[in-house]
C-alpha cells in the first residue's frame, strides 16, 4: 500500500515529526500521549503517556519508534533532551528505554534507520573571567583567564546523562567520551553541541556520541553529512557594559558552520568548521551536493543588505570558499531557498518578490541566471518535476503589505526566463509552511498539494490544490470542527449507500437526498439512526418525516433499514464553533488523513488531536478519530 512520509528537505533523510505512518498504523502525538491508530479500521489501538508530559518528535523504523522530548527543567534541575525507545510491535506502545541528556534538543535526522539527535548544552556560567582595562593589561587578563579555564573540570563542560530501561539499573555519566570532544577550527563561542547516534529500532548506546565546542542552532543533513550553524559569539560582559558597536556588529556578522561525517551508522565524526559572512534564513539555506556545501546568506542591515550564494569545500579540517555570487536582492532579506541538483532558487522580499534562479554547475563560478519580480513572496519552495517549482507564501500589495496567503506555480524550464504561470490566493489568509515545512504535503501520484490555511478565523483547514496542464486548480477544502461527525453512534450515509435506479427525475425526494449525500457533504450530513440513537452532537439535526410514497422513493435510491430513521444534520456556523487548525496531512492508500489541534493553542502535539479521514480523490468525509 502506498503511503506518504514526512515532507523532508533531502531524499533519504527523514526528519522527526509529530506524526508518522508505516501504511498500516498511524502514530501521532496528542496531549503528551503517543497514540497508535489502525489505518484500516480507523480506531485507536493503544497509547502511552510520555513521562515529560509535553509533545515529542518521532522517528519510525520497522516496529521501533523513537520519541524525542524536551524537558524545561526547573526547581534547580537543568533542562534535558529526553529520548524514548518505544516498542510498537503489537500496536500497544511500551517504553523500552529512556536516555536523558542535559541540554536542549536542537533537531534530528534519520538515515537508514539510525537517528542523529543533536543536543546543545552550555558550560558552567560562573567562570571568573576578567577583561583588560587597556592594551597594557591584555597579557595579564589572558593569563588570568587561562588559569580559570585550567581550573575547570569535565563536569563544568560536558553534559551529564542518565540511561534507564525496565529491569536494569540506571547508568549515569558524562557525554561523550573525551576522545570524541573537539575544538572547532573556527572559534564559535562557549557551548557544546553533541550528536547522538541512536538506532530507531535498536538499543540505545549513550557512548555513541561526539561533540564540538560550539552552541548549535540551525541543522542541515544530507545522507553523508550533518551540519550545524552557530552565530557570531557575543561577549556577555561587553554587552552588559555597553561596549558593543551594534552597527559594526551587523556589518561584520558571520555564520560559523561545523560538519559531522555520518556515513558510519556506529557514530558521527566531527571533521571540519568554516565561516561565511552574513546570516542564514533556515535549514534550506544549506545544501550539500557533489562534495560541496552551498550556503545562502544575507549580509548587512535592511537598507544596505545583500544576499550571496557561497560554495564551500572541506580542506585540512576547514570549510573553505571555492566560489560565490552576490548582488542578490539588494535592500531585501532572503525569504526562501531551495536547491535541486546544480540549480538553486532564492526568493527575497521587501516590497515585491524577486525569484532568482542560480546555476551551480561550476562550483567555482556560481551565477545568477534569471530573475522574476512579482507581488508577495514565497516562504517555502518545493521543486516538482518537469521544470516546475511550487511556492507557498503570502500575497502583498504594491507597498509590500501582506494581504493574504498565496501559492504560486513557477515554470523554470528556461532558467533565464522563469515565469509565474498560475496563482491561488486566500485574501486575509495565512499559513505556517515557511516556519514548518513538515505541514506541507505533495502527493506526486495524484499531483496534489495539501496546504493548511487559516483566514481571519472565518475559515481554518487545508486547501487541496491539483496541478494539471501547468495550472493550479482548487480540488477542495478540508475542515475540522471542534464538534466532529465522529461524535455519533449513527451510521453516516455516503456514496456507497446510494443504489439505483438511475433514471429517476430530479423532482423525486430520493434524488434530492442523494444530492445532499454526494454533492454537499461539507454542509449537509445524512445519518441513519436506530430508535433511541442520538444524531451528531453539536449539529442542527432534523428527523425526516415521510409519506409512504416518499419512503418508497427513498428506498429505491438509498440503502437503509426499515428500523432506521433518516436525519439531516447541518454543522453550526463557524463563528459559533471553536476552529481546529490542521497541522499535518498524510496519505495512506486511497485515504487522505489530516491531523488538527485546537485553534490558537499549541499545535505541536501537546494538545488534544483529531485525525480526520477524507477520500483522496473525492475529498469526501469518511471518518474521524479523536486521539
Amino acid at each position: 500500500m502506498d503511503y506518504s512520509g514526512t515532507n523532508v528537505q533531502e531524499a533519504g533523510v527523514d526528519e522527526a515529526d509529530i506524526v508518522k505512518t508505516d501504511g498500516r498504523r498511524i502514530f501521532a502525538m496528542s496531549a503528551g500521549h503517543l497514540v497508535v491508530v489502525d489505518a484500516a479500521r480507523r480506531e485507536v489501538l493503544g497509547s502511552v503517556l510520555l513521562p515529560v508530559g509535553e509533545s515529542a518528535e518521532l522517528f519510525l523504523a520497522e516496529d521501533g519508534l523513537l520519541a524525542i522530548q524536551q524537558s524545561s527543567g526547573g526547581g534547580g534541575n537543568p533542562p534535558q533532551a529526553v529520548i524514548h525507545r518505544i516498542d510498537v510491535r503489537d500496536g500497544v506502545p511500551k517504553i523500552a528505554e529512556t536516555l536523558r541528556v542535559e541540554g536542549n534538543y536542537v533537531s534530528a535526522r534519520s538515515i537508514g534507520g539510525v537517528a542523529r539527535v543533536m543536543v546543545r548544552s552550555r558550560p558552567a556560567d560562573d567562570f571568573p573571567f576578567v577583561h583588560p582595562a587597556g592594551p597594557d593589561s591584555e597579557t595579564v587578563a589572558e593569563e588570568a583567564n587561562r588559569a580559570a579555564m585550567l581550573a575547570t573540570t569535565l563536569e563544568d563542560w560536558l553534559p551529564a546523562y542518565s540511561h534507564t530501561s525496565p529491569g536494569s539499573a540506571t547508568a549515569e555519566g558524562l557525554l561523550p567520551p573525551c576522545g570524541q570532544v573537539h575544538a572547532p577550527t573556527v572559534f564559535s563561542g562557549f557551548g557544546v553541541t553533541t550528536v547522538l547516534s541512536v538506532p530507531v529500532a535498536g538499543a540505545i548506546d549513550p557512548t555513541a556520541a561526539t561533540s564540538v565546542l560550539a552552541p548549535g542552532e540551525t541543522v542541515y543533513a544530507s545522507t553523508r553529512s550533518m551540519y550545524v550553524s552557530t552565530a557570531t559569539w557575543i561577549d556577555p560582559a561587553a554587552d552588559e557594559a555597553g561596549d558593543i558597536d551594534w552597527d559594526q556588529f551587523a556589518a561584520e556578522f558571520r555564520t560559523n558552520l561545523h560538519r559531522f561525517d555520518i556515513s558510519d551508522p556506529a557514530g558521527a565524526v566531527y571533521t571540519a568548521s568554516g565561516s561565511v559572512p552574513g546570516e542564514i534564513h533556515n535549514q534550506f539555506a544549506l545544501s550539500e551536493h557533489a562534495g560541496h556545501l552551498r550556503v545562502v546568506t544575507t549580509t548587512g542591515e535592511w537598507n544596505a543588505s545583500e544576499s550571496w550564494v557561497r560554495v564551500l569545500a572541506e580542506s585540512d579540517g576547514r570549510l573553505v570558499e571555492v566560489g560565490s555570487v552576490g548582488d542578490i536582492g539588494r535592500g531585501e532579506r532572503v525569504q526562501s531557498v531551495r536547491f535541486a541538483g546544480d540549480i538553486g532558487y532564492v526568493v527575497t522580499f521587501r516590497q515585491i518578490d524577486p525569484f532568482y534562479t542560480i546555476d551551480l554547475s561550476n562550483p567555482a563560478a556560481p551565477a545568477v541566471v534569471g530573475e522574476l519580480k512579482i507581488p508577495g513572496f514565497s516562504s517555502y519552495l518545493h521543486a516538482l518535476d518537469e521544470g516546475l517549482v511550487l511556492g507557498v507564501g503570502f500575497d502583498a500589495d504594491e507597498d509590500g503589505f501582506v494581504t493574504g496567503a498565496k501559492v504560486s506555480l513557477f515554470d523554470v524550464s528556461d532558467l533565464a526566463e522563469p515565469q509565474e504561470v498560475s496563482v491561488w490566493t486566500a485574501p486575509g489568509g495565512w499559513n505556517e509552511i515557511g516556519w514548518d515545512h513538515r505541514a506541507f504535503l505533495w502527493w506526486a501520484p495524484e499531483r496534489v498539494a495539501v496546504i493548511p490555511v487559516t483566514a481571519d478565523r472565518e475559515w481554518s483547514g487545508a486547501v487541496v490544490l491539483q496541478i494539471a496542464d501547468d495550472a493550479l486548480r482548487e480540488a477542495g477544502r478540508i475542515v475540522h470542527l471542534a464538534v466532529s461527525a465522529a461524535q455519533t453512534s449513527c451510521r453516516r450515509l455516503n456514496e456507497t449507500d446510494v443504489i439505483g435506479p438511475v433514471d429517476m427525475t430530479e423532482a423525486d425526494l430520493g434524488a434530492r437526498v442523494v444530492e445532499l449525500i454526494v454533492q454537499t457533504p461539507e454542509t449537509a450530513i445524512i445519518v441513519a439512526c436506530e430508535p433511541g440513537e442520538e444524531p451528531i452532537a453539536g449539529f442542527q439535526c432534523e428527523v425526516g418525516e415521510f409519506s409512504e410514497s416518499e419512503e418508497e422513493s427513498l428506498r429505491k435510491r438509498i440503502s437503509y433499514t426499515t428500523s432506521e430513521e433518516l436525519w439531516a444534520c447541518l454543522p453550526p456556523a463557524v463563528s459559533e464553533v471553536p476552529l481546529r487548525q490542521i497541522v499535518r496531512s498524510i496519505v495512506v492508500g486511497d485515504d487522505l488523513w489530516t491531523l488538527s489541534h485546537p485553534y490558537e493553542r499549541y499545535r505541536d502535539g501537546s494538545t488534544e488531536g483529531l485525525l480526520q479521514v477524507n477520500g483522496l480523490k473525492t475529498l469526501e468525509f469518511l471518518d474521524a478519530v479523536d486521539i
